[in-house]
């Protein structure tokens, strides 16, 4: 009954029939090419969900002088992500190498390792690996235990999120919490437990600047890429 209908066009008429034909059965390489775009787009965007890497590289200075650079690397694979911080220090004859590598599953950290290595050899090593509702941490040999805890933040996640909704996160390097505190104007205090505040900034969402109170005095880290 299809071939019954006619549609008048410029004075011509065109049965249904003729019509499906003509651009679904007597050119299948259009609808194919076309299908072949929609799949590559759609795959295309489920990849980059799945799959998304970001570097952020800091400036370290003292007393307005360049003395070394942090390089934050995010690496997010569908449920997984892990981070790497890698800090090289050079002041004076005083130098530090540190290296913080994290692995999480499900927004929840499975392993954080923390190593810092100084030439004056007041090195540091910190293991902390999840053993289902609680943490094994090892600092320098030294073994405890962090009962019913899920770490979901640590120091690490600074460089690439403002934490809006966060009262603490944990510290790779010392194998416990920190409390962090909003001061405005998109800063916020990561407390310390000798005291000393760091403070980090941010600018409509991403971190910009970093004041560190550290063992060799002040210093600044400024995103620089």
């Amino acid at each position: 009954m299809t071939g019954f209908f006619v549609f008048s066009y410029m004075g011509r008429g065109f049965t249904a029939t003729y019509l499906y034909k003509k651009y679904f059965l007597i050119k299948p390489g259009i609808m194919n090419n076309l299908f072949r775009v929609l799949f590559t787009v759609i795959t295309s965007a489920v990849l980059y969900a799945q799959a998304y890497a970001q570097t952020n590289t800091f400036e370290v200075r003292v007393a307005n002088h360049a003395v070394g650079t942090i390089e934050a690397n995010r690496k997010v694979n569908g449920q997984t992500k892990s981070i790497v911080i890698k800090t090289r220090i050079q002041v004076m004859l005083s130098k530090v190498n540190s290296d913080i590598v994290n692995e999480y599953s499900n927004n929840v950290l499975n392993t954080a390792k923390s190593s810092r290595i100084t030439k004056n050899g007041e090195d540091k090593q910190t293991l902390t690996r999840r053993n289902g509702k609680e943490y094994t941490i090892i600092v320098n040999g030294e073994k405890s235990t962090l009962d019913n805890a899920e770490i979901e933040a640590c120091v690490a996640d600074l460089y690439f999120a403002e934490p809006k909704q966060l009262s603490r996160v944990f510290s790779e390097t010392l194998g416990l919490f920190l409390p962090v505190k909003s001061i405005g104007g998109g800063m916020y205090e990561l407390i310390l437990p000798e005291g000393r505040k760091n403070v980090y900034k941010y600018e409509n969402g991403t971190l910009v600047l970093v004041e560190v109170n550290h063992s060799f005095g002040k210093a600044i880290f400024v995103k620089v890429s």
